[in-house]
Protein backbone atom coordinates (compact mmCIF):
# COMPACT_ATOMS: atom_id res chain seq x y z
CA UNK A 1 0.00 0.00 0.00
CA UNK A 2 3.01 2.31 0.20
CA UNK A 3 3.53 2.46 -3.56
CA UNK A 4 0.23 3.99 -4.80
CA UNK A 5 0.46 7.07 -2.53
CA UNK A 6 3.55 8.69 -4.08
CA UNK A 7 2.54 7.66 -7.60
CA UNK A 8 -0.89 9.23 -7.18
CA UNK A 9 0.47 12.37 -5.55
CA UNK A 10 3.17 12.93 -8.18
CA UNK A 11 0.87 12.31 -11.15
CA UNK A 12 -1.84 14.50 -9.60
CA UNK A 13 0.69 17.31 -9.11
CA UNK A 14 1.49 17.19 -12.83
CA UNK A 15 -2.21 17.28 -13.68
CA UNK A 16 -2.61 20.32 -11.40
CA UNK A 17 0.35 21.99 -13.15
CA UNK A 18 -1.14 21.35 -16.58
CA UNK A 19 -4.56 22.63 -15.52
CA UNK A 20 -3.03 25.79 -14.02
CA UNK A 21 -1.38 26.51 -17.40
CA UNK A 22 -4.43 25.76 -19.55
CA UNK A 23 -7.00 27.88 -17.75
CA UNK A 24 -7.31 31.55 -18.63
CA UNK A 25 -5.92 33.59 -15.77
CA UNK A 26 -4.50 30.49 -14.13
CA UNK A 27 -5.68 28.72 -11.02
CA UNK A 28 -3.50 29.70 -8.07
CA UNK A 29 -4.97 27.08 -5.76
CA UNK A 30 -3.79 24.39 -8.20
CA UNK A 31 -0.26 25.80 -8.19
CA UNK A 32 -0.30 25.63 -4.39
CA UNK A 33 -1.93 22.19 -4.48
CA UNK A 34 0.75 20.84 -6.84
CA UNK A 35 3.43 21.99 -4.38
CA UNK A 36 1.76 20.15 -1.50
CA UNK A 37 1.13 17.05 -3.59
CA UNK A 38 4.83 16.89 -4.43
CA UNK A 39 5.59 17.12 -0.71
CA UNK A 40 3.17 14.27 0.04
CA UNK A 41 4.68 12.28 -2.82
CA UNK A 42 8.20 12.77 -1.50
CA UNK A 43 7.19 11.61 1.98
CA UNK A 44 5.41 8.60 0.48
CA UNK A 45 8.37 7.79 -1.78
CA UNK A 46 10.69 7.81 1.21
CA UNK A 47 8.38 5.44 3.07
CA UNK A 48 8.11 3.14 0.03
CA UNK A 49 11.86 3.18 -0.56
CA UNK A 50 12.69 1.48 2.73
CA UNK A 51 11.05 -1.89 1.97
CA UNK A 52 12.09 -1.51 -1.67
CA UNK A 53 15.77 -1.24 -0.81
CA UNK A 54 15.44 -4.11 1.67
CA UNK A 55 13.88 -6.27 -1.08
CA UNK A 56 16.57 -5.20 -3.54
CA UNK A 57 19.30 -6.36 -1.15
CA UNK A 58 17.84 -9.88 -1.14
CA UNK A 59 18.22 -10.33 -4.92
CA UNK A 60 21.40 -12.20 -5.87
CA UNK A 61 23.54 -10.20 -8.33
CA UNK A 62 23.49 -13.03 -10.86
CA UNK A 63 19.69 -13.35 -10.82
CA UNK A 64 17.70 -12.42 -13.92
CA UNK A 65 15.70 -9.93 -11.88
CA UNK A 66 18.73 -8.04 -10.57
CA UNK A 67 19.19 -5.79 -13.62
CA UNK A 68 15.46 -5.04 -13.74
CA UNK A 69 15.39 -4.26 -10.03
CA UNK A 70 18.49 -2.03 -10.31
CA UNK A 71 16.92 -0.07 -13.17
CA UNK A 72 13.65 0.20 -11.23
CA UNK A 73 15.53 1.56 -8.22
CA UNK A 74 17.57 3.99 -10.34
CA UNK A 75 14.51 5.39 -12.12
CA UNK A 76 12.63 5.81 -8.84
CA UNK A 77 15.62 7.58 -7.29
CA UNK A 78 15.97 9.86 -10.34
CA UNK A 79 12.26 10.73 -10.21
CA UNK A 80 12.51 11.48 -6.48
CA UNK A 81 15.54 13.72 -7.01
CA UNK A 82 13.75 15.61 -9.79
CA UNK A 83 10.64 16.05 -7.67
CA UNK A 84 12.76 17.18 -4.71
CA UNK A 85 14.44 19.77 -6.94
CA UNK A 86 11.03 20.92 -8.17
CA UNK A 87 9.73 21.09 -4.61
CA UNK A 88 12.67 23.26 -3.56
CA UNK A 89 12.21 25.46 -6.64
CA UNK A 90 8.52 25.98 -5.86
CA UNK A 91 8.98 26.56 -2.12
CA UNK A 92 9.53 30.29 -2.42
CA UNK A 93 6.73 31.29 -4.75
CA UNK A 94 4.02 28.63 -5.02
CA UNK A 95 1.49 30.79 -3.16
CA UNK A 96 2.14 33.91 -5.26
CA UNK A 97 1.80 32.33 -8.72
CA UNK A 98 -1.38 32.04 -10.78
CA UNK A 99 0.21 29.52 -13.15
CA UNK A 100 2.93 26.96 -12.69
CA UNK A 101 6.15 28.10 -14.37
CA UNK A 102 6.92 26.32 -17.64
CA UNK A 103 10.24 25.04 -16.31
CA UNK A 104 8.59 23.60 -13.21
CA UNK A 105 5.97 21.89 -15.34
CA UNK A 106 8.66 20.46 -17.65
CA UNK A 107 10.67 19.19 -14.68
CA UNK A 108 7.58 17.46 -13.27
CA UNK A 109 6.75 15.96 -16.66
CA UNK A 110 10.23 14.44 -16.96
CA UNK A 111 10.01 13.15 -13.39
CA UNK A 112 6.61 11.56 -14.09
CA UNK A 113 8.04 9.93 -17.24
CA UNK A 114 10.78 8.36 -15.09
CA UNK A 115 8.13 7.34 -12.56
CA UNK A 116 5.99 5.66 -15.24
CA UNK A 117 8.99 3.65 -16.45
CA UNK A 118 9.88 2.70 -12.87
CA UNK A 119 6.28 1.71 -12.16
CA UNK A 120 6.20 -0.51 -15.25
CA UNK A 121 9.41 -2.23 -14.14
CA UNK A 122 8.01 -2.59 -10.61
CA UNK A 123 4.95 -4.30 -12.06
CA UNK A 124 7.19 -6.58 -14.07
CA UNK A 125 9.13 -7.49 -10.92
CA UNK A 126 5.95 -8.09 -8.97
CA UNK A 127 3.73 -9.87 -11.46
CA UNK A 128 6.19 -11.54 -13.84
CA UNK A 129 8.99 -12.42 -11.44
CA UNK A 130 6.98 -12.87 -8.23
CA UNK A 131 8.99 -10.32 -6.25
CA UNK A 132 6.51 -9.35 -3.54
CA UNK A 133 5.99 -9.38 0.17
CA UNK A 134 4.36 -12.82 0.10
CA UNK A 135 7.10 -14.40 -2.00
CA UNK A 136 8.69 -16.29 0.92
CA UNK A 137 5.34 -17.66 2.04
CA UNK A 138 4.62 -18.72 -1.55
CA UNK A 139 7.94 -20.56 -1.76
CA UNK A 140 7.35 -22.24 1.59
CA UNK A 141 4.00 -23.53 0.32
CA UNK A 142 5.56 -24.77 -2.92
CA UNK A 143 3.65 -22.24 -4.99
CA UNK A 144 5.32 -20.68 -8.01
CA UNK A 145 4.26 -17.67 -9.99
CA UNK A 146 5.07 -17.38 -13.65
CA UNK A 147 3.90 -14.65 -15.94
Amino acid sequence: MLVPLPIGAFVSSLIFDILSRTRTGGLPYLVDGAFWLIGVGLAGALAAAVPGVLDFQTIPRGALTFATARTHLTLNAAAAVLFAAGYAWRAGDHVALDKTRWGQLALSAVAVAFLIAATWLGGKLTYCHGMRVTRQADRDEGTTRHG
